[in-house]
């Protein structure tokens, strides 16, 4: 069946001129080249395709049959093609992602928006989630979160290295005493931003290294919940402080500790692979100059 498509092209120049040595002109091989093709198709398909003498070849009713349907067939693969390129040229289609939802709060206000305005036949599918997503093994074309990637196939982009600060409210401190120490934390309640057991803080000055294992009050997923408790008095909680300062309009928020610097923390942008679709590119590219610009 490979030989026989493969034989097509010149099957249909042999068709669309008045003699063999024409079409092998127009085609830039032997004649004796094309007679030799087309005699095999013929043999393949057991049939007679064409009368012909060393003047003229005129097509046999099965070969007008056969004309017929190679003419659909590559009517098809023109579409095909021009589909192809149209998206191309206009990118479309789905971007199923996940994101953290602290990322995104954070950090990708706007980005989705303006995206879809400059790509409006790209459609995005968004789930927040609380962990990595294996991009091989589940439907996501990227994921987009903070900490460390488990998956070494996967191709990673650093967005963004964030440096977080322990915050409290003024009115938080006329209750409970300003810590001078790493270790005076464990004695306050703090606001969890993780599920994963009891959370630790790590914080260094110059060469001292300080972790310490915190008391969670509440224990939330979103960084709108964990401002919000913030702001009611509740406890400390880990911020990021361009993030304090946007959100605490009225200036209550106290950072603590400040000359100890808490770890890093990096956001990072996961791809299954070296070669995306052209819409994750186009995203990804819009993705990384929109964490440029914070």
């Amino acid at each position: 069946m490979r030989k026989l498509l493969a034989d097509v092209p010149y099957f249909l120049e042999a068709a669309n001129h008045p003699s063999f040595t024409q079409a092998a002109d127009a085609l830039g091989i032997p004649l004796a080249t094309l007679s030799r093709r087309i005699a095999a198709m013929e043999q393949h398909l057991g049939v007679k395709l064409f009368f012909r003498n060393t003047r003229v070849a005129g097509l046999t009713e099965d070969g007008k049959e056969l004309l017929e349907s190679c003419k659909f067939i590559m009517a098809e693969a023109s579409g095909v093609r021009d589909r192809l390129m149209q998206k191309q040229a206009e990118p479309c289609g789905p971007i199923r992602m996940s994101v953290e939802a602290f990322v995104y709060h954070c950090c990708m206000h706007g980005a989705l928006g303006s995206f879809v305005e400059q790509y409006p036949q790209i459609s995005l599918h968004t789930v927040f989630s609380t962990e990595w997503k294996d991009l091989h093994r589940e439907p996501f074309d990227l994921d987009i979160r903070t900490g460390p990637v488990p998956y070494p196939d996967l191709k990673v982009r650093r967005l963004l290295s964030m440096q977080p600060a322990l915050f409290c409210t003024a009115e938080f401190l006329h209750s409970h005493p300003r810590p001078e120490h790493p270790g005076d934390l464990a004695r306050l309640p703090f606001i969890a931003q993780t599920s994963e057991g009891r959370p630790l803080v790590t914080c260094s000055k110059k060469r001292q290294v300080e972790t310490v294992a915190l008391q969670p009050r509440h224990t939330v997923q979103s960084i709108g919940l964990a401002l919000e408790l913030l702001l009611a008095n509740q406890g400390v909680t880990t911020l990021i402080p361009q993030l304090a300062k946007a959100f605490d309009k009225e200036g209550r928020l106290v950072q603590l500790l400040p000359d100890w610097e808490l770890t890093k923390t990096d956001i990072n942008l996961t791809l299954p692979g070296d070669r995306p679709p052209k819409r994750v590119r186009l995203f990804v590219d819009h993705i990384v100059k929109h964490f440029q610009s914070l």
